[in-house]
């Protein structure tokens, strides 16, 4: 019994093979986790760019949504919206989908979502969507681009797909083989905000001083 625990004793004080265990085990474990946080890091690389991408095509539709014949990428224009070929002194009303809220159709056209690159065409709220083109968008990169027009406000959104860069057996390594981006970019126009204003300003003024009109009429006879 005596000769067994020494025994145990000099094979725990000794350290030959240590360093083959080493070379054997730990350091291809650390070898497989620094590859697998490189490869995370990419993923995680193409993600964001193709979020940026998304985001930067809404914020220049939205930019330019008040009128058709604004550059998209300088939102230079030549062309006033009531100038004839623009799109209308009345197109918020009858063409950007307004009524469709109210279950009007009757200018509207169908929804107001293409596929980027595919020209727009139809309504003119994809008109104003077609101005987006791939030369935005990453290499491989595909994806669509809606517009919401609402009571509390109007919003461009894109959803973006692009394959994973990646080689095909790493792909199933972690179960992903695209990746998505989804943005969205509110339409502000302060100019027209402000006439909005004033006219509801002046239409509030204009009800009370009909109905005290109405009022006195009422009360002489």
């Amino acid at each position: 019994m005596q000769f067994m625990k020494k025994y145990l004793k000099r094979i725990k004080k000794d350290e030959h093979g240590a360093f083959t265990i080493e070379a054997s085990i730990i350091f291809p474990i650390l070898l497989l986790l620094t590859l697998s946080f490189i490869f995370f890091a990419l993923i995680i690389y193409q993600q964001s760019v193709l979020h940026y991408s998304a985001n930067t095509v809404a914020e220049r539709l939205a930019f330019v949504w008040d009128n058709s014949d604004k550059d998209i990428n300088t939102g230079e224009f030549d062309k006033y919206t009531t100038f004839p070929g623009g799109d209308g002194l009345y197109w918020r009303l009858t063409s950007d989908q307004f009524l469709s809220q109210f279950g009007i159709d009757i200018f509207s056209k169908g929804n107001a979502t293409i596929q980027i690159g595919s020209g727009g065409g139809g309504s003119l709220p994809q008109q104003k969507l077609g101005r987006a083109t791939t030369n935005i968008l990453p290499p491989g990169a595909t994806g669509e681009v809606q517009y919401n027009n609402g009571l509390a406000g109007s919003e461009i959104v894109v959803k973006l797909r692009s394959p994973l860069n990646l080689p095909s057996s790493l792909s199933s390594l972690f179960g992903i083989n695209e990746i998505e981006a989804e943005a969205s970019h509110v339409v502000t126009e302060p100019t027209e905000f402000i006439r909005t204003i004033d006219l509801a300003m002046y239409a509030v003024k204009s009800l009370k001083d009909y109905s005290g009109y109405i009022t006195k009429f009422i009360s002489s006879n």
